[in-house]
């Protein structure tokens, strides 16, 4: 819901509005319920049983099905460092290799020597929007953190412990409020609730829709992300379309967390070096507010609508 299957949904709804036909396969084959989607579902069985012009996995176990599929290009989409059979994908000749950011890219041309094609990006602009001016409105300082407890590269333990530590720092009003959210599914059947453990006043969003899940940033002064082994971060986008000002990792953000003009960004992935970080913006609003605005400005070049025109383009030159 926050990552992975949303990047084909969306960018199949982009494609879908300029003509194309999109069709998702996997293993049951129903439409998701969740995100709208104007495009097809099939199962993966169905897969060699049709031609197309392009086909997109991100998936290694998915590979041999899409092998055995007929198609003009086959494009291998790297959204994730460090993923099963990584060295073996990235090598390959007969597909095209694309990431979605530039720390992906560098990494594969640092490891295997391979200049892969960049789709970076994105975010859904129309849904992640500012809200009316900031800060929010409220007695509180109030931080999100995207609540994945159960995967410890999301870091979601690292950042309850740099809000931990802000708390510790804070002497009065205004008191320090953690937010959290996150899904359980069929990707997560760990309720993310039972695993927060902390000293800090909590409130928790579990199972928002994309509109309330929006809404939820705009309540928030401050996001903070501890990822490692990120692709494109998602949830770092969405803060910063949203208009929320953002303490980060690199991992997932070098395209549009530029440190100390978009974004307070850690050299280290430590608890009090992310709540440093966290402090400047809960004592000087105006520096929230400055990275805040060129923020909402940098994100601008990441929306959908760019991250299609990426792989349009790539698909179009290859099949030439």
């Amino acid at each position: 819901m926050f990552g992975g299957v949303r990047r084909f949904i969306a960018i199949g709804n982009e494609l879908i509005r300029r003509g194309h036909r999109f069709v998702i396969y996997h293993p049951t084959g129903e439409p998701p319920e969740w995100l709208p989607f104007d495009g097809e579902t099939q199962p993966t069985s169905a897969l060699r049983d049709h031609t197309h012009d392009v086909l997109i996995c991100n998936n290694p176990p998915q590979l041999p099905e899409f092998e055995a599929a007929k198609a003009g290009m086959k494009m291998f989409y790297f959204a994730l460092e460090g993923i099963p059979g990584e060295r073996a994908v990235a090598r390959r000749r007969d597909w095209t290799i694309v990431v979605n950011s530039s720390g992906l890219h560098r990494r594969l041309r640092r490891l295997y020597r391979i200049d892969a094609e960049k789709a970076i990006g994105g975010v859904d602009l129309a849904t992640f929007r500012p809200g009316e001016g900031y800060p929010p409105a409220g007695d509180e300082f109030r931080v999100l953190v995207f609540g994945r407890m159960s995967r410890r590269r999301k870091g979601a333990a690292i950042a309850v412990q740099a809000v931990e530590r802000l708390a510790e720092w804070t002497e009065g009003p205004p008191r320090i409020r953690l937010v959290l959210f996150d899904h359980v599914g069929a990707d997560n059947d760990d309720d993310p609730r039972e695993r927060v453990r902390t000293r800090v006043p909590v409130q928790f969003h579990l199972n928002p829709t994309q509109d309330e899940l929006a809404n939820v940033y705009r309540s928030c002064h401050a996001f903070v992300s501890a990822e490692r082994r990120a692709g494109w971060s998602n949830t770092v986008a969405e803060a910063m379309a949203s208009g929320v000002p953002v303490v980060c990792t690199r991992s997932g953000t070098l395209d549009i967390a530029l440190p100390g003009v978009t974004a307070r960004v850690a050299r280290w992935r430590h608890p009090w070096i992310l709540a440093r970080g966290l402090r400047t913006l809960r004592d000087d609003p105006e520096a929230a507010r400055t990275l805040r605005n060129a923020a909402l400005e940098r994100i601008r070049g990441y929306a959908w609508p760019n991250v299609t025109d990426r792989i349009e383009e790539i698909a179009t030159r290859r099949l030439r």
